[in-house]
């Protein structure tokens, strides 16, 4: 699956010089300089795991984004505790990764690519896993976590996508929005075409046998932690039995600071969109309204203080690139941004940017599901809009959040 990961790459990155989208392409480079090329001897893998004591053990396939930065975090707060980690993961072609570093190093003891999934025991004391989308066998992926808790260990999933309910992993339709959670009949007719299934290969797979393997994994764990009581839901309705092992426990945010940004009282309306925005963050929804401006509906603008992964109008959006999480609400001054927009069309399992908009004080809107419904429920200064609402209910919605409250 490796090689079809790198052609979607290659494509993907001829259509953004085509559309002269730079910012779009450096992200995307960036993403791809995490290919690991060096391959670790078993060796020297098994030698290096064995003489590090109290070890933890990390499974976390995520390329960025939330996920990744939350397994980071987990890592070193067991490193502060005193314990070495390890944390077996995947390069953006897929293919195997393992680091080791133990509590007094700066630095990975080993770091690189592994040719198969480690055979045995590894001595871990626990393990943790987050986000698996990323690797290419999940049949394999699912034998082998299962063979660690019959050695003993004790497992723990976190909740940061759902992979596990559907390969698509962020339930969306073919439509490009959140498909509902039909019934599996429905899903299994709904995969094979669909599009968010960004690995071919699992379009084929048999929603029932998928569901039932993952559900048999998640029983063998001794805990589910969700960040939103919507995951909570989506998990207790696929899977009941599960309800007494979930956790919700959302992630801690005190890191992101209350910064407040003021708002020129006649600046005319900029509409603000936070990350890299792709097709489940709300990239059509984003080019939907552009043209719906352009098409004269207003004068509004759209600053999108990352990237965007969908072309759209000449003159239209301005993309500011990867930013800094710091510079955020600078940024947000110097484009002259004052409503937010969360586009997103998934149900969301958490979202550190919600956090990061709401710590700006700006009005906010979003889509009336997933985790963005719960953290924006009963906020004055912000507004739920049905998944379906379309470019001038949207332009409606900010335009009228933007007026000042008499």
């Amino acid at each position: 699956m490796s090689g079809a990961r790198l052609k979607r790459f290659v494509l993907d990155a001829a259509r953004l010089i085509r559309e002269r989208r730079f910012a779009a392409l450096l992200a995307k480079a960036r993403r791809m300089t995490k290919v690991a090329s060096r391959t670790i001897p078993i060796a020297q893998f098994e030698r290096t795991v064995a003489a590090a004591p109290r070890l933890m053990l990390l499974v976390d396939a995520a390329q960025g984004g939330g996920a990744a930065a939350a397994a980071t975090r987990s890592a070193a707060d067991w490193r502060d505790r005193g314990y070495a980690t390890l944390s077996l993961g995947c390069d953006p072609l897929g293919r195997l990764t393992a680091a080791l570093q133990c509590p007094e190093d700066p630095s990975p003891r080993l770091s690189g690519r592994l040719t198969s999934w480690p055979n045995g025991s590894l001595g871990a004391n626990a393990l943790e896993v987050h986000s698996l989308a990323g690797f290419t066998n999940p049949d394999q992926l699912v034998g082998w976590l299962s063979g660690q808790v019959k050695q003993g260990l004790e497992m723990t999933f976190w909740w940061h996508d759902h992979y596990l309910i559907c390969p698509t992993r962020h339930l969306l339709a073919p439509s490009g929005r959140y498909c509902g959670l039909p019934a599996v009949e429905d899903c299994a007719a709904c995969l094979p075409d669909n599009p968010h299934c960004l690995d071919k290969p699992l379009r084929s797979v048999g929603m029932p046998a998928w569901r039932r393997q993952w559900g048999e994994l998640l029983a063998q764990s001794v805990a589910i932690r969700v960040f939103s009581a919507s995951s909570h839901e989506l998990l207790t309705e696929l899977w009941p039995a599960l309800a007494p092992k979930i956790r919700v426990i959302p992630h801690e945010v005190t890191h992101i600071p209350l910064t407040p940004v003021a708002v020129a009282p006649g600046a005319p309306l900029n509409i603000g969109v936070i990350g890299h925005i792709g097709a489940h963050k709300g990239a059509g929804a984003v080019a939907a309204l552009a043209r719906h401006i352009k098409a004269g509906a207003s004068e509004a603008r759209i600053t999108v203080l990352g990237t965007l992964d969908t072309s759209v109008p000449a003159g239209m959006v301005t993309e500011t690139g990867a930013y800094l999480p710091q510079d955020l609400p600078a940024l947000v001054r110097e484009h002259g941004v004052n409503v937010l927009w969360l586009p997103s069309l998934w149900p969301e399992t958490f979202c550190f940017v919600l956090h990061e908009m709401k710590a700006m004080g700006l009005p906010i809107l979003a889509y009336d599901v997933g985790a963005q419904r719960e953290f924006l429920a009963g906020d004055p200064k912000a507004r739920l809009l049905p998944i379906d609402a379309s470019p001038d209910e949207v332009l409606t919605a900010v335009t009228d959040m933007r007026r000042p409250v008499a």
